[in-house]
């Protein structure tokens, strides 16, 4: 993350803040050194920078230099295949005066891209075969040794690639010689051999230098490619499981580096083309600011995840990290705010990454789950290995959560045969919400911020919705009879809410506290599954109520106080056909985003009062944003099927895709 307007303005971080530093500078006629990335040497003077735009792969700097005699376009594209664990970053350069000036490009890897702790051990490498890979990595490999919220792997290897070897030369050593020799215009010196050595010790760097030669008018691109292979992605009770592309590829790092130099341009071309789909849906449904919210957060979302292979289930699996509100494994509600994203671009994704929390409460795995509601989370990333009393049970909240989501998946599929080892498991989840409907008493629910919240409204409700979505999934393979008496009772039990929740003007916070209100966000998987369970003038009601609750920086939560989610107060602004109401609600929600005194990567968890972060920061929850795009453009062709990236890549054993 760049935490800064300007990308010299600070150096890059992990989302907890943690330094992972890369370095850019440029140099023109073997004269005058300025820098691009990051904030040293300190007394090289920075480039101009012009703009930055972030698409949802791509994000791109435009740089001059202050006399405006060359231009330099810095982009960072992400393939848009989350198995493809590899970043492009381009380099083009023009002349802008009208005469042609000699450029090289200086590019630094730091030390803690492959390390948790600046008192670890490095040892680094370099491979010159065909292409020119700088490697780093920890001395002491050891797999799942840690774990953690903010804490990042200490195994497996960060790559600097490139596949100009005849102008790019690559260098290993301490980064501030390295840095300076540049500056210097020195030779640069021979690769370090002092290794292993701790990361604070003359801490070491991986640095290509890219000689573009005289550049014109017409620009003059390279690249390079970082990839970090982690080896072992996920530890599934027992169970290691290798990142998904070593499966299609014989688990050679070689060949997916291979890979990634073949199919540049197709990807590159890919990432575009996607781009300009994706943004393109977002305007026509909200505008410029909703577009640039959903591409502000796309990678925050799909930075989370990790698909990796099991040779004991024999199929690959998808898991998401909470990150900042805690490390968990494929925590449930987390899953579900982010699933507007997934239900509208990529279900399968969706049903991916909830199989593994099935099979956890079907008893796959080491671990027997005996509880009668579905499990909050697997594990502490990456080791899934939580036994259900060490869980923090939210039994309405997760059990609902599960069923609405699995009837969005079935329903965008249009098949159900993956849930068929499932069955008894959902069928115990159903039975314990309509036993526990229309009350849910005392029970944490998501936003578990607020303490226990007795008689909750808005869980309840979530609950009712849940059955029906159980009557949806058991519709799906024919089971009629069944489907109509879970319905029935999901009827019974909204009936009974419609009463008991309501206040003069709105819908109460608890059943038993007249004169609150809440957000009822969970009203917005009626409209995503087509349910008829509450009138259409309960979502009139709450939304005309809401309006009057308005803050300087959106909607608060509930009555309690002014805090807010920015992700529930998009499904709040979408459910109710107002599209005033909807532009409203999104322009506070960009406020927040643009002009929050909090510089850290986009947080859900804010004052509504003042803007102030209040904890939370880069979690993938931010995919509840895509609930307006999702309801305005439910079926859309998957925007896979429309990019340029081969679905059969040569020599892949295709696994991973199982769509």
């Amino acid at each position: 993350w760049s935490a800064s307007d300007n990308l010299t303005d600070s150096d890059t971080v992990h989302w907890s803040g943690s330094p992972l530093p890369f370095h850019g500078l440029i140099n023109i006629d073997h004269n005058q050194t300025y820098r691009f990335l990051g904030t040293l040497p300190s007394n090289i003077p920075p480039l101009i920078q012009n703009s930055v735009v972030v698409l949802p792969w791509r994000t791109i700097y435009n740089f001059s230099t202050p006399t405006n005699s060359v231009e330099l376009i810095l982009s960072f594209s992400q393939p848009t295949s989350i198995e493809d664990p590899y970043t492009y970053i381009t380099f083009d350069v023009r002349t802008l005066d009208e005469q042609r000036h000699h450029v090289q490009i200086y590019f630094e890897e730091g030390s803690m891209l492959s390390i948790n702790d600046k008192h670890e051990k490095i040892y680094w490498t370099r491979i010159d075969e065909g292409v020119t890979v700088l490697t780093m990595g920890a001395y002491n490999q050891i797999p799942f040794g840690i774990r953690g919220d903010s804490t990042r792997n200490n195994w497996g290897y960060a790559h600097l690639i490139t596949s100009n070897r005849s102008t790019t030369n690559g260098y290993q050593g301490f980064g501030d010689n390295l840095r300076q020799a540049f500056v210097n215009h020195q030779a640069m010196p021979s690769d370090d051999t002092r290794k292993p050595r701790h990361a604070d010790d003359q801490s070491p760097s991986s640095v290509f230098i890219i000689d573009l030669g005289l550049a014109s008018s017409q620009s003059t691109s390279s690249y390079l490619t970082f990839l970090y292979d982690d080896v072992y992605s996920m530890l599934y009770f027992q169970d290691w499981q290798i990142p998904c592309w070593r499966t299609e590829l014989n688990n050679s790092v070689s060949a997916l580096i291979d890979e990634a130099v073949l199919y540049y341009n197709t990807n590159m071309a890919d990432v575009t083309d996607s781009n300009l789909l994706l943004t393109t849906l977002l305007t026509d449904t909200g505008g410029v600011q909703y577009s640039l919210l959903g591409s502000l957060v796309t990678r925050q979302i799909t930075g989370a995840m990790t698909r990796t292979w099991s040779d004991k289930h024999n199929r690959p699996q998808l898991y998401m990290k909470e990150i900042s509100s805690d490390g968990d494994v494929s925590t449930v509600d987390v899953i579900f705010p982010s699933s507007p994203f997934f239900l509208w671009l990529h279900p399968e994704m969706l049903r991916d990454v909830l199989i593994p929390v099935l099979a956890y409460a079907n008893n796959e795995t080491s671990i027997d789950y005996n509880l009668a509601w579905a499990p909050h989370h697997l594990g502490t990333w990456p080791v899934c290995d939580i036994f259900p009393d060490e869980q923090e049970q939210m039994p309405m909240e997760e059990s609902a959560n599960m069923l609405l989501m699995l009837a969005g998946v079935v329903q965008r599929l249009a098949k159900s045969d993956f849930l068929d080892p499932y069955w008894n498991t959902m069928e115990i989840w159903a039975q314990y919400l309509n036993s526990t409907l229309p009350d849910p008493g005392n029970q944490l629910c998501t936003d578990d911020f607020e303490g226990p919240s007795p008689h909750n409204c808005n869980l309840a409700l979530k609950g009712i919705l849940g059955l029906g979505a159980y009557a949806i999934l058991l519709n799906s393979t024919g089971q009629t009879q069944r489907a109509t008496i879970y319905m029935n009772q999901a009827q019974a039990h909204a009936n009974y809410w419609l009463s008991a929740a309501r206040d003069a003007e709105n819908y109460r916070l608890q059943y038993n506290l007249p004169n609150t209100w809440s957000q009822k966000y969970n009203l917005i998987y009626q409209k995503i599954l087509s349910l008829n369970l509450f009138p259409s003038d309960v979502a009139q009601i709450e939304s005309n109520y809401y309006m009057s609750k308005m803050l300087d920086f959106g909607i608060p939560l509930d009555s309690r106080s002014a805090l807010t989610k920015a992700d529930w107060t998009s499904w709040i602004a979408t459910f109710n056909n107002n599209e005033e109401q909807e532009n409203q609600i999104f322009s506070k929600l960009y406020k927040f985003a643009h002009e929050s005194p909090d510089r850290v990567p986009l947080s859900d968890f804010y004052d509504a009062s003042n803007g102030h972060v209040l904890g939370f920061r880069a979690r993938p929850v931010m995919g509840g944003l895509f609930a307006r795009v999702l309801l305005d453009n439910p079926l859309i062709e998957n925007i896979y099927t429309k990019s340029k990236r081969p679905l059969q890549r040569h020599g892949r054993i295709n696994k991973c895709d199982i769509s």
